[in-house]
């Protein structure tokens, strides 16, 4: 059996993140962004973006890893209290294992030490599998929805909230 850690990510890890995402992406959002979504998005940009969340010492994701190798992540942002979740993936492998869970399980306690008492996301319509899982946590529809042009699509999404 794998041994489970949780860590904060570093600078080598930048290309499992991006691995990982890239594969979640694909099997959450495929079937409503298109097959062709990451046809349309580069992995050295993919590659940039999170070589420098890390490289920041205020706030880096925070890995569940497999025998040390990253399989899931979670990125996230306290402003005005509220902890703001602007990154939260797990490879498709690896879903409904708990890992998630105890991913989020972790972050939650650290919002809560820095101060933050909600925590909010923007959740992709049709996302189902993000929609369960958050449910799940006890987030719940904060009654305010957008809509972003993104890949050449309308997107819309919907703000969930829950307290911390």
């Amino acid at each position: 059996m794998p041994s489970v850690t949780l860590r904060f990510s570093q600078a080598a890890d930048a290309t499992a993140m991006v691995a990982l995402q890239r594969a979640s992406w694909l099997a959450a959002y495929g079937s409503v962004l298109g097959d062709d979504l990451l046809e349309q998005m580069s992995e050295q940009q993919h590659l940039e973006v999170w070589q420098t969340r890390i490289a920041q010492s205020d706030q880096r994701p925070l890995l569940v890893c497999l025998d040390d190798v990253p399989v899931g992540l979670l990125y996230w942002q306290c402003e005005d209290n509220i902890a703001w979740l602007r990154a939260f993936y797990l490879h498709p492998d690896h879903w409904r294992q708990g890992l998630g869970q105890r991913l989020w399980l972790a972050v939650s306690q650290q919002m809560r030490r820095a101060g933050c008492q909600e925590a909010r996301l923007w959740l992709l319509h049709g996302n189902r599998v993000g929609a369960a899982f958050y449910f799940k946590q006890g987030f719940r529809p904060a009654g305010e929805r957008r809509t972003l042009h993104s890949l050449g699509r309308d997107c819309q999404q919907f703000l969930l909230a829950r307290a911390l």
